[in-house]
Order: C-alpha cells, then sequence, then structure tokens
C-alpha cells in the first residue's frame, strides 16, 4: 500500500516496525538542511523487515516547512517569530527558537495548515505499528567520534535501558571486524566533513577564528574541542587555544583520529531524545517500543546496507527479550507489495 499525506508519504508491508525518516524533506539553501540518507538506510529496513516506512517531504527549514523532531509552538509564538525567520539576522535566537519548536507562521491560517501537518503526521504514526523507529543523520564530526550509530532511547522511556545495553554489547561483538575494516575510510571522511565546516567558517565570518565565528559555529567548535580535549587530555587543547588557528585545530583533529580506536555502536553518547518529548510521550509504556537511530553521515552513504543490517539485528534482538515479545511483527511477500 502506498499513501500520499500532505507533508508525508507511506509505504506499508505489515504492521510493524514503523520506520520514521523524520528529516529527510527537501534540501533548502543549504545540503545539510536534511538528513541526506536517512530515507536510504530506512527503506532499506523496510524492505529487510517489512512494517511501515514514512517519509518525510517537508523541509524542516522553519520558515518554508515542519520539523516534526520539535513541539509544536503556540499561535502566538510562531507568528511573533516569523519576521525573525525572515530578517535572518539574529542567528542566536533563531537557532534557541529551532531547538523548540516545530515551525513559524506567517497568520492563523498558516498556523493551523501547519500544526495540521504535524498532528497528522504523529497520529499516523502512532495508528501504524507499535515498534516505531526513528532513523536520523549525524555528521561526520569529532562531537561525534567514535560512533557510527548512536542508539536513542529517550533516557529508557522508550526502551529498557538494561535490555538495550544487552543488546548493544551482542551488536558490537558481532559487527567489529566489518567496522574496524571501514575504519579509516570513516577517519578520512570527518577530517574531509571537518575541513568543510571550517572553510564555512572562514568564507562567511572573513577567517576562521572562535571570536569572529557565530554563536551556532562557536558551539559547533566548542563541542568538538571537548570531545578532543577527552581522546587527547586538556593540555593539548590548552596549547591549541594559546595560539588558535585553522592549521593548528586540524592538526590535533589529525592527531585524535590517529589513535587506535574503533568505530562502534553507542547507546545515547551524544543524543539523548530531548526534543518533542510532548508528542512522543504517548508512545512511553508498554504497548509501544519506540527508539531513534542517529546513523553518522559517513555510514549512510558509503554503507547504507550495513547500518540497515545493524539496526534491523537491534530490532530483532529487542523483541526477541521476554520485556518486548508481546508486540508482534506481521508481514505480507514483498514481492506481492512491489
Amino acid at each position: 500500500m502506498r499513501r500520499y499525506e500532505k507533508g508525508f508519504t507511506i509505504y506499508r508491508n505489515g504492521d510493524n516496525p514503523v520506520w520514521v525518516a523524520p528529516h529527510v524533506g527537501s534540501s533548502f539553501e543549504t545540503p545539510t538542511s536534511r538528513d541526506w540518507n536517512s530515507d536510504t538506510v530506512a527503506s532499506l529496513c523496510w524492505l529487510k523487515q517489512g512494517g511501515s516506512l514514512v517519509l518525510s517531504t517537508l523541509t524542516r527549514k522553519r520558515i518554508w516547512g515542519v520539523d516534526y523532531n520539535r513541539d509544536p509552538p503556540s499561535y502566538e509564538t510562531a507568528v511573533r517569530a516569523y519576521p525573525d525567520f525572515v530578517a535572518d539576522k539574529n542567528r542566536a535566537r533563531l537557532s534557541k527558537y529551532r531547538s523548540k519548536y516545530a515551525f513559524v507562521a506567517k497568520n492563523k491560517a498558516d498556523y493551523t495548515e501547519r500544526l495540521r501537518i504535524y498532528e497528522t503526521f504523529w497520529t499516523t504514526v502512532g495508528n501504524l505499528g507499535s515498534i516505531i523507529i526513528l532513523i536520523h543523520r549525524k555528521f561526520a564530526r569529532m562531537k561525534n567520534y567514535p560512533s557510527v550509530i548512536d542508539i536513542v532511547t529517550y533516557e529508557g522511556k522508550g526502551v529498557d535501558t538494561s535490555t538495550i545495553k544487552k543488546v548493544l554489547e551482542q551488536i558490537n561483538k558481532k559487527y567489529f571486524e566489518k567496522l574496524f575494516n571501514i575504519s579509516e575510510q570513516y577517519k578520512r571522511f570527518i577530517l574531509m566533513d571537518t575541513e568543510r565546516v571550517c572553510s564555512r567558517i572562514k568564507d562567511v565570518f572573513g577567517e576562521f577564528s572562535l571570536e569572529k565565528a557565530d554563536a551556532e559555529y562557536k558551539h559547533w567548535l566548542k563541542d568538538d574541542l571537548s570531545s578532543l580535549a577527552e581522546l587527547l587530555g586538556q593540555d593539548e587543547i590548552n596549547k591549541l587555544m594559546s595560539n588558535f588557528s585553522l592549521e593548528r585545530f586540524l592538526g590535533v583533529v589529525k592527531r585524535a583520529l590517529s589513535l587506535n580506536i574503533k568505530p562502534s555502536v553507542t547507546l545515547e553518547n551524544i543524543f539523548k531524545g530531548r526534543k518533542a518529548l510532548s508528542v512522543k510521550s504517548k508512545f512511553f509504556n508498554k504497548h509501544f517500543l519506540i527508539m531513534e537511530a542517529e546513523v553518522n553521515a559517513f555510514l549512510g552513504y558509503w554503507y547504507p546496507k550495513l547500518a540497515a543490517d545493524i539496526i534491523c539485528d537491534i530490532v530483532k534482538l529487542l523483541r526477541a527479550a521476554k520485556l518486548y515479545a508481546h508486540l508482534g511483527i506481521r508481514q505480507t511477500k514483498m514481492e506481492d507489495f512491489i
């Protein structure tokens, strides 16, 4: 079955799981404004295990579309913020708004339409099945290293913590060799993406500088510096900060990547899933299993099948656990669907 809704598309082949790519809509203005290849990984999971596949068809840029992974604003909040997004000047204020709210609105009619799309999306996801897996893309950057997939359970609310920890132990043992074999490619990808962002900072602000960068980019750099300090020690970062430059920053990144650290699947190593909790909280009960898989951009682009295999195995092992045995999966033949 295929169904086209305003703001998203549904493909169905059985009751469970529900594979959701909420950030796969259009890339407006910047190529990174969508979770590229999250639809690739989600569709491979669906083709392998069946269930339902829900793909966003809207950009998450607030002025143009809807971010399904944030909470809906009140009418007053949405309308008040609209001129700020049109002006696009106070980046700190815009960033704070984006971290909390799903959209802005020009007027009452605009607000009503976007809210209806948002609510229909989440109602549909909940009605399609009881095992909900949200697929995202996370950047290949030092902040996220060495995790290739970060599993998010909303700090144990969506999936039992002790159960998922045991599952991930098995997953990392099973996929150790495969992840080890791609580790050097993964490191090169991180370095290349770090260079991309550094180049962007230099182009936008005239130089690569913590002082000149705005709040968003400054936060990006500080997150990476924090991760680098964990890997290399704070003394190394103090030396860098005493004479901060693009060349020295990239040198520190290269030193961190030269360490003998292997890629792995992690549990809330970076992401805690604290966004859009008001809409997801209805799934925090024994009748549902809900989690997110934050797939590294490298794995989703170069090895999407490997990413899908890992996620499908996680779901399979969770279903085998006594706690979730009552959540069934029924699948028709994929050939019949196609």
